[in-house]
């Protein structure tokens, strides 16, 4: 009886050290993910038909960031280059980040305006934001690429 005991209780740390998955205690939700820091545009990749352009940007557009520090707050500060000069343009608005099995939605709105992006990519690394734009202009999809501000 003491060595079916025995083995019953081998049996059984055997199984329990080999049927535990890893710890995901310390894995981060992609809504911590998205509000770990500031993202700051690499480069933006344009599709035209069957032919991806990628413009790495000027220096003054890879200023550009988004943050979503807050939970539902987000902060914009985008550059462009106007007449040789670099501007500044800070929108601050409200977001919802809504992740699914199908689709990875983040809503961004202004007073004025409501910008839908499907989330292509998140991880500790990268960004990217993914649009459709109007019919009418031959550019039909824009990935914007950000990388996470150390």
């Amino acid at each position: 009886m003491k060595n079916i005991f025995s083995l019953f209780l081998a049996s059984i740390l055997l199984l329990s050290a080999f049927s535990c998955k890893e710890d995901d205690s310390l894995a981060i939700s992609q809504d911590q993910l998205l509000r770990s820091g500031k993202w700051q545009l690499k480069e933006i990749r344009k599709t035209k038909g069957n032919i991806t352009e990628t413009d790495k940007l000027l220096a003054c557009e890879r200023q550009s960031t988004l943050d979503f520090s807050d939970v539902t707050n987000y902060n914009s500060n985008m550059y462009k280059t106007e007449k040789g000069n670099c501007v500044q343009e800070q929108t601050i608005g409200t977001y919802v980040y809504n992740t699914s099995k199908t689709i990875r939605l983040l809503t961004m709105e202004t007073k004025d305006t409501t910008y839908n992006y499907y989330v292509k990519q998140l991880d500790p690394k990268y960004l990217i934001l993914q649009d459709t734009l109007s019919k009418i202009d031959t550019i039909k999809l824009r990935l914007q690429v950000f990388e996470i501000v150390k």
